[in-house]
């Protein structure tokens, strides 16, 4: 017998089916329902914010942004025809108005308008550029206006009308005309004269400074002042031009170099101190050019009644005589200090023979006319001037004085002379007799000898010249060893038998 099984009987499919549908369907309303609340709201705050800026700009649509300036004129605020009025206006007071004058040392050259500078704004550019400017925050969209506004909020923006349509050409002329007047050419300074006889023995024309106009520094101003139709006055200011040699350069080309002097004695004769004044005369208001001689016996000549000279006591070998000229180795001594504390060359110089009374031994140059001279060399590099005079210190007391002039020596330079001894000549012990020819102090042979010079020792100097800077020695640099020889007792004695009685 066969058997058939059969599964249990199911709940209908139908029911659970129909319940899932419907929650799904409760879903997808719910989502739309979210999702349409979501796109209302980001609507109304896309609505919101376009309300916002449009009430940002709103204020700007019939005005210029702010920080717009035209010819220094602020439009910010202003409609586009207050904006046109106030920027044509102020041109045609400034092309009518403007004024500036060129002045100089209370003297105006001229007064400059926009005529001189052919100043003619164009007013349809103008026009143009104030329309550019008024577009600004007004086309395009709400957030391209909010931008420039920001722009114009963040940054002021400067226009002028006026600069690109100056015309320089007549400006230039005015200015060239000017200069012609202000600017001139420094004078040089230069030596007049040499007056050995003054205190200052030079005269020097002083350095005048001249001037130059710098007219392209005078141009910019004068422009930018006509740009920004500033009116009033502009005064005109030469550079100063200095000479090229100034009068300081020119007394440094006459400086002392040395002063020499040296005392006459209280026991001269007039006629000693005429000799050593007749010497002077000559050496006075001498120049010497560089690298040229200045020969002692040339210029002062030869000691004779024709030119000048008298009889005056000289030495010689220790003994006094009578001489032309007698006096003049005081002179030629005061040359030669001041010429070898100059820092002259000396070409030719010899000592006496015995010590003088006027300077050191050592420190003297004797002359004879045709065979002893004093010769220098001027080796400044520039020309040298020579004042000499017999000079009163006091009451019947004078002293000779020779300056030499030239170029500076140096910042704190001087020179000075040391003279040592060092050596003595131990004098003659035995006594020296000469004949007395012409009967001056004996005369008969039998006579007692006359002691016309005291025996003496001699000696050996040698000197030094000594160059200083500020107070401190720099430099010696020997100069000559001179020999003062010793000298016996010397007797005169007489040449005639005495007549018989």
């Amino acid at each position: 017998m066969n058997y058939q099984f059969y599964p249990p009987p199911q709940p209908p499919r139908k029911q659970k089916g129909r319940a899932l549908i419907i929650a799904l369907l409760v879903i997808l309303v719910l989502a739309a329902i979210a999702s349409g609340v979501m796109a209302l709201y980001r609507h109304i705050q896309e609505r919101n914010r376009q309300d916002a800026l449009a009430a940002e700009v709103a204020p700007y649509q019939q005005v210029f942004l702010p920080n717009q300036y035209v010819d220094g004129i602020a439009l910010g605020g202003k409609t586009a025809q207050e904006g046109i009025d106030a920027v044509v206006n102020q041109i045609k007071k400034r092309e009518n108005g403007w004024s500036l004058s060129l002045s100089y040392q209370n003297h105006v050259f001229y007064t400059l308008s926009y005529a001189d500078l052919d100043v003619s704004t164009d007013i349809a550019s103008v026009y143009s550029l104030l329309e550019q400017l008024y577009k600004k925050g007004k086309t395009g969209t709400l957030e391209e206006r909010k931008a420039e506004l920001d722009a114009a909020k963040a940054e002021p923006v400067y226009l002028y009308t006026t600069s690109s349509d100056m015309k320089e050409e007549r400006l230039d002329t005015i200015l060239s005309q000017i200069q012609a007047q202000v600017s001139y050419d420094p004078v040089e300074a230069y030596l007049v004269g040499f007056y050995p006889d003054q205190n200052d023995p030079f005269l020097i024309q002083g350095d005048i400074p001249g001037a130059s106009l710098d007219t392209a520094n005078l141009k910019n101003q004068i422009l930018t002042m006509a740009a920004s139709a500033q009116s009033g006055s502009l005064e005109i200011q030469p550079t100063a031009v200095p000479a090229k040699t100034t009068t300081a350069d020119v007394r440094r080309q006459v400086t002392l170099m040395h002063k020499a002097t040296t005392p006459v004695s209280s026991t001269s004769t007039s006629d000693r101190t005429d000799n050593i004044r007749t010497a002077f005369s000559r050496l006075n208001g001498q120049t010497v050019a560089p690298g040229k001689k200045l020969s002692f016996n040339s210029v002062t000549l030869d000691r004779t009644f024709k030119n000048g000279y008298k009889y005056a006591i000289e030495y010689e070998l220790g003994r006094e005589k009578l001489g032309i000229g007698g006096g003049v180795c005081q002179a030629s001594t005061t040359l030669y200090l001041a010429a070898l504390q100059s820092n002259l060359e000396i070409v030719s110089r010899i000592s006496h023979s015995d010590p003088v009374s006027y300077t050191t031994f050592g420190q003297d140059a004797t002359v004879v006319y045709g065979r002893h001279d004093l010769v220098s060399r001027n080796t400044s590099g520039g020309t040298i001037y020579i004042t000499a005079h017999v000079k009163e210190v006091k009451k019947n007391r004078y002293e000779c004085e020779v300056c030499i002039y030239g170029p500076s020596l140096g910042e704190g330079v001087s020179y000075s002379l040391r003279t040592e001894t060092v050596e003595i000549l131990p004098a003659p012990l035995t006594d020296t007799y000469e004949k007395d020819t012409d009967h001056t102090y004996v005369t008969y042979k039998d006579e007692e000898p006359y002691l016309v010079r005291k025996a003496r020792d001699g000696m050996i100097n040698e000197t030094y010249l000594q160059k200083w800077q500020n107070g401190n020695l720099i430099s010696e640099t020997f100069v000559s060893r001179d020999e003062c020889k010793a000298r016996a007792n010397l007797y005169l004695t007489g040449t005639l038998n005495r007549p018989a009685e």
